[in-house]
């Protein structure tokens, strides 16, 4: 009688945990996650011979990189490559259509997944100004992000540039949204620059 006991409470006990261990996962909210979407094939660097200013000009949607149920933030290459010790001068941009997912939407720009080095957030959320925009404060502004000693962080060598849409509320997508983007920077073609696919060089 006792070992009946013993089994019936032993039973019990882990049929609670299980109940509890259920309820925790239906009520609990879930940890909420990025992406990162890795490109199979790079463009390479942006580079002509001739002294000009260069650009590089993308359009991000908002359905460019698919949120997941509980990601945050997504991040994409963009198709450009800069070349190394590319001197960066400014970023244009114009909101065409607002992004509308639940609370917020931002889109910044890095030399990897998820970076900000070339450019932090710029909110693209709903009543956000059309107008277009000429930035020259930056955060890659000259060449100490995509040059002078740093690494490479291209597939071919340079730096690969990503965009990062991030969301309030975890895989909320939204259903519209459009931005344009213009790098402006010079390319390392005079003086004692030039082209650098591996390593690392010093400033030009």
């Amino acid at each position: 009688m006792k070992r009946l006991f013993t089994i019936t409470r032993e039973v019990c006990c882990a049929v609670l945990l299980a109940a509890l261990v259920t309820s925790m996962a239906l009520f609990s909210p879930a940890l909420a996650t990025t992406l990162t979407i890795t490109p199979t094939k790079v463009n390479p660097a942006r580079y002509i011979q001739t002294q000009q200013t260069h650009y590089a000009r993308f359009v991000v949607n908002f359905n460019d990189c698919p949120l997941r149920a509980a990601d945050t933030a997504c991040s994409k290459y963009t198709g450009v490559t800069l070349p190394y010790n590319a001197f960066l001068v400014s970023i244009s941009k114009q909101i065409i259509t607002t992004f509308n997912p639940t609370t917020s939407a931002t889109i910044a720009l890095g030399s990897s997944g998820q970076g900000v080095d070339i450019m932090a957030a710029f909110n693209v959320f709903t009543a956000q100004a059309t107008t277009a925009v000429f930035d020259t404060a930056f955060a890659a502004a000259g060449e100490l992000v995509t040059g002078a000693g740093a690494t490479q962080t291209g597939i071919k060598g340079g730096f690969d540039v990503y965009f990062t849409y991030t969301v309030g509320a975890a895989g909320s997508q939204g259903t519209q949204g459009q931005v344009v983007f213009i790098i402006q920077f010079f390319a390392p073609n005079d003086g004692n620059c030039t082209i650098i696919n591996t390593g690392t060089a010093p400033a030009c």
